[in-house]
């Protein structure tokens, strides 16, 4: 008979309730944003979160301490790595292509958005609203480098004819931002606005996405020409 020391024995129990452990806050986590989405940050008690995780209250504080901690794991766990993916796409060599660049980019965000629903009613009452209580903390995560690598890829593809030159280059994000986020995030007030269609995910992406192609088509010679020329006169 092969007898089990107190050290085996333990071992599974250890790695059963640090499974556990993940499991919770885990859940915990889904059910804030669920709820800071659905109702904001200040309408939503911890008592709410721990009843939508099946779990009791002292169990919130038991894994974030107070508030301010679980918004600091919402920002670090769900907003800023929800960012990092957006911006996987601008560090690949199709970035080079400033067409396939915005569609991946536009692609992300509609994936991001579709596997966390929360995420853009979140993101109009928290973060751009005034006074929402996760803007400063989302003020210092911003991804300035990307952003501006972003515009400057922009720039080079105008200043070379491949991007209309009419576009004002570091406001181009911020529309495509407003262009996704926007329509997701007041989608529920149009469902009883009487005559205006329901927004379906799949139609959006394709206004969306032939929105942007437009835009960031070039112009016709002839108009670039007239165009060039009237600035050669104003200089003159």
């Amino acid at each position: 008979m092969v007898t089990r020391t107190a050290t085996d024995s333990s071992r599974p129990r250890g790695r059963r309730r640090a499974a556990a452990d993940v499991d919770i806050r885990e859940r915990l986590l889904a059910s804030a944003t669920q709820l800071f989405g659905e109702q904001g940050i200040a309408a939503t008690t911890m008592a709410q979160i721990a009843e939508a995780a099946g779990v009791t209250s002292a169990m919130v504080h038991y894994y974030f301490t107070n508030r301010e901690k679980l918004l600091d794991a919402v920002v670090e766990e769900r907003l800023a790595r929800s960012i990092a993916f957006v911006w996987e796409s601008a560090e690949r060599e199709s970035a080079q292509d400033p067409h396939a660049l915005v569609e991946d980019l536009v692609a992300r965000l509609f994936d991001v958005t579709s596997r966390l629903p929360w995420l853009p009613p979140l993101w109009l009452r928290e973060i751009v609203n005034e006074g929402g209580l996760l803007r400063e903390r989302m003020l210092k995560r911003l991804p300035v480098e990307q952003l501006q690598r972003f515009a400057a890829r922009i720039g080079e593809a105008q200043r070379d004819g491949s991007v209309n030159a009419e576009l004002e280059a570091p406001l181009l994000f911020i529309s495509i931002l407003a262009l996704v986020m926007l329509p997701l995030a007041t989608s529920k007030i149009w469902l009883s606005a009487p005559g205006f269609p329901k927004i379906e995910r799949d139609a959006l992406h394709r206004h969306v996405s032939a929105l942007l192609s437009a835009a960031l088509r070039p112009a016709p010679q002839e108009k670039r020409a007239r165009r060039a020329t009237r600035s050669k006169g104003n200089a003159s």
